[in-house]
């Protein structure tokens, strides 16, 4: 397929973001190594842009890390620091994208950004809204699976960094007792600094 081909292909599935090799292969009906040629013509002259291994996005859409993050692993959403962060919790902005799993945890380092999946029990895949394309933790959710996926390695560390001043604290609560946090989130209410007020 030449190049004016490819664009005005691109141009027809406009609906499609993201690409996988194997979606590709499927719509055109070209054979894997053709397709794998093709790809790799388009992306050494820009004209595409390859994420990761096997995903690309469409030229004539606009793709953002976080959308990505959603369609490389599902399930997934947006939380821990990254969520924090956004919601003004945590002050510090993480270098990674942080996103949780039910699958086993993977990191993706793609030509966007590295993209962190850490991996929660299915029972606590919950507490999280659609945003654009994407999920993302509440607030509170957000806290409590940091909580939870540090428990190994305790929190101290980090006490200083957050304001939690703005959380809903029955939510918070709710969600503790769902996941079994209570005595975790006791703890780390009582080392950290000042009271945590309602939101």
């Amino acid at each position: 397929m030449k190049i004016e081909n490819w664009m005005d292909f691109f141009r027809k599935y406009t609906e499609y973001k993201i690409f996988h090799f194997n979606h590709l292969k499927l719509i055109t009906g070209m054979n894997g190594h053709t397709l794998r040629m093709a790809l790799k013509r388009l992306n050494d002259k820009k004209l595409i842009k390859r994420i990761c291994r096997g995903y690309y996005i469409n030229p004539f859409s606009t793709v953002m890390l976080e959308e990505v993050s959603a369609y490389i692993y599902e399930p997934s959403y947006i939380s821990l620091e990254s969520a924090l962060s956004r919601y003004g919790v945590l002050s510090q902005i993480p270098q990674v994208l942080t996103c949780v799993t039910t699958k086993l945890p993977r990191l993706f380092n793609t030509s966007m950004g590295a993209i962190e999946y850490r991996q929660v029990k299915k029972i606590y895949f919950f507490g999280f809204v659609k945003e654009n394309k994407y999920l993302i933790a509440e607030p509170e959710k957000a806290f409590l699976d940091l909580l939870y996926l540090e428990k190994s390695k305790g929190t101290e560390q980090r006490y200083s960094g957050f304001n939690l001043k703005g959380l809903n604290l029955k939510k918070l609560n709710n969600y503790a007792k769902k996941m079994k946090l209570c005595p975790r989130l006791k703890e780390w209410m009582t080392r950290s600094e000042g009271p945590l007020r309602t939101g």
